[in-house]
């Protein structure tokens, strides 16, 4: 005999929350007070509302599935379909397979991906990662032709990364994207039960270092001190704009902030006194909060702008945007006489900075756990990889510092 019960998640801590001494946490979505309890790791547990149906199927495995709905009498019907058919199957009159394969028919692609995207907001993705996820999906599915569940193939998505890397319209970086948001919907289609097995769990993603197009580098100091020159005299349409340029590039430089996490910046995520920078999770890009130092002289800079501008606690300290800072930062470049691309193809923007802290930190003795840490990278390796440029002038006085045998 099945039954209903119903499951809990874990969620980052909302920033409007209020955590009591009990641990309870509360906030509030769309005028809807919610309720959920801290855990160890401060993240927030709560129990979601739809009911998830638990029962044994025909091997005498037990099965949770999720009846998306919220109402009792819905779910319970659910669940009966399910023992229904199950029944069913122990009695011969129809196999697991043959029900799958009709149970796939009754729903469109659309309908499924439609459901991807719901269980995406109930995991806590943003709508910018779940529309750009939905548009990967049916992209792909557009240029392979799948239309139903059943035409998605290990071959036809295989084809098409073939053909992609041929054609070269995608970066390798963007190519896995694809991947990756293809194989995350049809994992899910197989948890609900859509489809029997996984016909995409054995393909893999490209190498992103062949057929690379643009390779990132890091500024030399000679650069950074002509950057920063460039933004206080280039002419601009306010004295107030090239002072908001340089302090940017100073704290980008200073911090390794990425130019999305700086724009968000709030005057109450610094601790003015014990120069603290608190990293939220719903303004990272893995979505993890933080907390890093942050040099004296930039807090100093910071807080000297926040009193000029009378800048709220909770107000954006910046007003630059992805697109309006990289405009500057190319005019910046132009003004301080340095080349976007390199003769050796290699290319100079805004996300260069960060590179150019890594490069700094490295260059300063820093070890590569701490540069990993100040990066807030998941593996020292990536930190490594991307994120130092180590010169050929670097590695020979490496070589000096040996004995000679």
């Amino acid at each position: 005999m099945g039954i209903l019960k119903r499951t809990w998640k874990t969620i980052p801590l909302p920033t409007d929350s209020t955590v009591k001494r009990d641990g309870t946490v509360t906030w509030t979505v769309k005028g809807k007070k919610r309720t959920g309890k801290i855990t160890k790791k401060g993240t927030v547990s709560l129990q979601v509302d739809t009911w998830t149906a638990q029962f044994t199927d025909e091997t005498g495995k037990v099965k949770r599935v999720s009846t998306k709905t919220k109402n009792r009498s819905a779910a319970e019907k659910i669940l009966a379909r399910y023992e229904t058919e199950i029944d069913r199957i122990k009695s011969g009159v129809v196999s697991r397979d043959e029900l799958s394969k009709a149970h796939v028919r009754n729903v469109t692609l659309d309908d499924a991906i439609e459901r991807f995207c719901t269980k995406m907001t109930a995991s806590g993705s943003t709508q910018k990662h779940i529309n750009l996820t939905q548009k990967r999906i049916l992209h792909l599915c557009q240029e392979t032709k799948i239309d139903t569940l059943v035409k998605i193939r290990r071959e036809t998505v295989e084809r098409w990364i073939a053909n992609e890397i041929q054609k070269k319209t995608l970066t390798p970086s963007s190519i896995n994207h694809y991947i990756t948001a293809i194989k995350s919907f049809v994992k899910y289609i197989v948890d609900i039960e859509l489809l029997p097995s996984n016909p995409l769990k054995s393909v893999k993603k490209i190498n992103e270092a062949v057929g690379q197009r643009k390779i990132r580098r890091a500024m030399t100091d000679d650069e950074v001190e002509q950057l920063l020159q460039a933004a206080e005299t280039r002419q601009c349409r306010s004295k107030e704009k090239a002072s908001e340029r340089s302090l940017v590039y100073r704290l980008l430089l200073g911090t390794g902030l990425r130019s999305t996490e700086l724009s968000l910046l709030t005057p109450n995520q610094i601790d003015f006194t014990r120069n603290r920078l608190t990293i939220e999770a719903a303004k990272t890009k893995n979505k993890k909060a933080d907390v890093l130092p942050i040099r004296a002289d930039l807090v100093q800079s910071v807080k000297e702008w926040v009193k000029i501008h009378d800048i709220k606690p909770n107000e954006r300290i910046f007003r630059f945007d992805i697109h309006s800072i990289r405009r500057s930062f190319y005019a910046d470049l132009k003004a301080a006489g340095i080349e976007r691309i390199g003769s050796d193809g290699r290319s100079i923007d805004v996300h260069s900075l960060r590179k150019t802290f890594g490069t700094m930190l490295a260059r300063a003795g820093v070890p590569l756990t701490t540069v990993q840490r100040l990066m807030r990278h998941s593996t020292p390796l990536l930190t490594a990889k991307l994120y130092i440029d180590v010169d050929p002038l670097d590695m020979t006085q490496a070589l000096d510092k040996l004995k000679a045998f």
